[in-house]
């Protein structure tokens, strides 16, 4: 009997980290569609990707915390459902290619440029200052 729920343990332990990902990966998705319906209301938008701009960064925060509470590894399956699965479906680096791409067809080139060098400063900032407070606490 004992081998039985030894091997019921095993089983359900070794789906732990891909359900964690799954409900993770939801719960970010589910937020970035709710900020984009929500941002897409704004003129702004239009002009530039504020909210694709906003979710990288914000992403970015978030996973400089996670990454320093959930390094060690009995926080494994932490981790993977804070930041690979919620910021992972939060975070989205293939729109943010498509709408620089958009602004370079429609001649916006110093949008674009300014657009992808934000991003990116803004993102390693908002990383930097996560881990940062982290580190902190």
């Amino acid at each position: 009997m004992r081998e039985i729920f030894e091997a019921i343990g095993d089983a359900i332990a070794a789906w732990v980290n891909p359900i964690a990902v799954f409900f993770g990966g939801a719960v970010g998705s589910l937020a970035r569609y709710a900020i984009g319906r929500w941002a897409s209301s704004y003129p702004a938008i239009e002009t530039f990707p504020w909210h694709t701009f906003g979710i990288n960064v914000l992403g970015s925060f978030i996973l400089g915390l996670v990454a320093v509470w959930c390094k060690d590894a009995d926080r494994r399956t932490w981790f993977l459902l804070f930041g690979t699965g919620v910021c992972g479906g939060f975070t989205t680096f293939s729109t943010f290619a498509v709408e620089t791409l958009t602004m370079l067809e429609k001649d916006r080139v110093a949008a674009a440029g300014a657009y992808v060098g934000g991003s990116i400063a803004a993102g390693l900032l908002g990383a930097m200052i996560a881990v940062r407070i982290a580190r902190a606490v």
